[in-house]
């Protein structure tokens, strides 16, 4: 299980550790958002940071409805104790954790200020 907490602006919060090209660990904290289709979302600091080989581009829909040009690359984070590769794209935000990544895990939110929010894998 995962946990994290509920700010006091609404926003289900958890951190996840990223690896960077040197192997080092990086604690992250995401915002779960269950509109984002995709993985990971993280703005430019963070690829640096880490190291990102953003190698490829796509066309994607903002939540304002926008279509737009996005970086995407592979990072590793450390989930439930595995490594695991995901797909990162890059654009000027907060770190977001979307419901690609979320995929068979339940998830559960206490929707109060500091509520808590626990993911738990599914199994399948």
């Amino acid at each position: 299980m995962t946990n994290g907490f509920v700010t006091a602006t609404r926003k289900p919060l958890l951190s996840a550790t990223l690896l960077d090209t040197a192997e080092r660990r990086h604690t992250i904290p995401f915002v779960l958002d269950t509109g984002f289709t995709g993985q990971l979302l993280l703005p430019e600091r963070y690829i640096r940071r880490l190291g990102i080989r953003m190698d490829r581009s796509s066309t994607g829909r903002l939540a304002s409805g926008e279509m737009t040009e996005i970086a995407t690359g592979t990072a590793t984070v450390i989930w439930q104790g595995r490594r695991r590769s995901v797909r990162v794209l890059q654009l000027d935000s907060e770190p977001l954790l979307g419901m690609e990544f979320l995929w068979n895990h339940r998830i559960t939110i206490d929707a109060v200020a500091d509520g808590a929010v626990s993911i738990t894998p599914l199994g399948g």
